[in-house]
């Protein structure tokens, strides 16, 4: 009966510590939790979301980590913050390649990131003419920035 009572007792004060534990996280930390066991899940947009937290404070490694993962689950937005993060590291072949699929698809901001890898000729041959077309689709498809630099030509 000791053992038993012993037993109840723990599984209240262990329950009781989770609980507290649980409340003293802000609500960024729970977010974040939560993201994470989501992303673990299989949830691409999760993943993307912790991807853009760990960019937004400048930490671009785990960043492209949650990107992969969501990018390995499902084409998508995940992929374009990949390609993107990539850029940074100068590995423009496979940026160049994620951007081209996703612009092909009419992605406004894989349009306007292809442009500028064509413009600046990073993984590719210098083409302003390549790079004025891309900059007009994404223009077209929405992509303010696209429409500044081709005010800017």
């Amino acid at each position: 009966m000791r053992i038993f009572m012993f037993l109840i007792v723990s599984f209240f004060i262990s329950f009781a510590n989770e609980i507290l534990d649980e409340n003293s996280l802000s609500p960024q930390e729970q977010k974040y939790i939560k993201f994470d066991q989501n992303c673990t899940k299989g949830d691409s947009w999760s993943c993307s979301e912790i991807g853009m937290t760990h960019y937004k404070q400048g930490e671009l490694i785990p960043a492209y980590v949650y990107f992969d993962k969501a990018c390995k689950i499902e084409f998508g937005v995940g992929c374009e913050l990949k390609a993107f993060v990539l850029t940074t590291y100068e590995s423009y072949d496979e940026a160049f390649d994620i951007f081209k699929k996703a612009c092909d698809n009419n992605s406004s901001y894989s349009c306007l990131n292809l442009a500028k890898l064509y413009d600046d000729g990073n993984g590719v041959d210098k083409n302003t003419t390549k790079a004025t077309e891309l900059y007009l689709k994404a223009c077209k498809l929405g992509e303010n920035g696209a429409c500044h630099m081709l005010n800017l030509r």
